[in-house]
């Protein structure tokens, strides 16, 4: 017999997961439009010397601000370890896919 487990998180722990789950979607858009978007792609090279040390710092402002945010919504109250797990997965998936796919296009 198997029983369905829900484990309960802190919310910080909600919130900075779902964060990371979006900054790791966010992360392949960005690429996607830093990479087909020359002028993009030079200011962040002249922001800080080179286009993927800005692309990083965008991505953990991004991060941080995100689970300052979500900490203190209901989603991130209300959510369990498995389904934290969960949205991460599904996000890695779909950003994995979607880097491979624009790096096999381009």
């Amino acid at each position: 017999m198997s029983q369905t487990q829900t484990h309960d998180i802190a919310n910080s722990t909600a919130a900075f997961g779902m964060a990371a789950a979006i900054t790791i979607v966010f992360n392949t858009v960005f690429a996607w439009v830093k990479d087909s978007y020359e002028p993009l792609n030079a200011a962040m090279k002249a922001a800080m010397g080179h286009h993927w040390i800005t692309h990083g710092v965008v991505d953990v402002a991004l991060f941080i601000a995100l689970g300052l945010i979500l900490s203190n919504s209901a989603k991130a109250k209300s959510m369990t370890g498995t389904a934290l797990v969960k949205l991460l997965v599904i996000a890695v998936v779909i950003a994995s896919g979607g880097l491979a796919g624009w790096f096999f296009l381009v």
